[in-house]
């Protein structure tokens, strides 16, 4: 019997792909430290994101994410929950509208003292961390689980390390980021971003 590992483990890609299924007024934690558009367009082109998912980038990115997570069970046993889901509905301001605020956690771990966030990041380099939206979206997960704090935990090849997130997004400042309109939020991202092929507000480093 031949066993096609390759074909398997993208099949495990797209699975992931099909629980983040778009809603009109649900907004991920991803979108909000990112630039918006492209939750625009993941609505409209859905199938031009397909391809970030065959990359070898985020194959590696999930093995890692499963590896450390299965880690985490074996330690702390019935104490650390993976793939944590939550939910959290605000108001916009200036208006009656109402979105909600979608985020899944990597790992939470229940102690004595409240519940302590994991996030799990991978990079190619071990320069400037913690990077800033990796900060800020843990921010958010530590007021969407409602954390004590969180640890950020880089995995790179040069350094295997971790920062403590204390601090948390107020509402309103959630709010912002749903409405902000910059496009894109950091120049860099339309390098990596399957969307910019048709984007008008693509970046082009000089």
């Amino acid at each position: 019997m031949t066993v096609d590992l390759i074909k398997l483990i993208y099949e495990l890609s797209k699975k992931e792909l099909s629980k983040h299924v778009r809603e009109a007024n649900v907004y991920w934690v991803s979108d909000l430290v990112r630039c918006l558009l492209k939750r625009d367009y993941e609505i409209k082109y859905p199938e031009l994101g397909l391809r970030e998912l065959f990359t070898p980038a985020f194959i590696y990115g999930s093995m890692i994410h499963r590896g450390l997570q299965s880690i985490l069970k074996e330690i702390f046993a019935d104490k650390v929950m993976v793939e944590v889901e939550s939910s959290k509905e605000i108001k916009l301001p200036g208006s009656s509208e109402k979105v909600v605020i979608k985020g899944r956690a990597d790992a939470i771990l229940v102690t004595d003292e409240g519940n302590l966030g994991i996030e799990i990041k991978t990079s190619r380099s071990d320069m400037n961390l913690p990077h800033d939206h990796h900060v800020d979206q843990v921010m958010i997960y530590n007021w969407l689980f409602n954390l004590k704090y969180s640890l950020l935990i880089y995995i790179t090849p040069d350094r295997v390390t971790q920062y403590e997130v204390l601090d948390r997004i107020l509402d309103s400042e959630v709010a912002d980021r749903v409405l902000d309109t910059r496009y894109p939020r950091y120049p860099w991202e339309c390098n990596y971003c399957a969307y910019s092929v048709l984007c008008p507000y693509k970046k082009t480093p000089r």
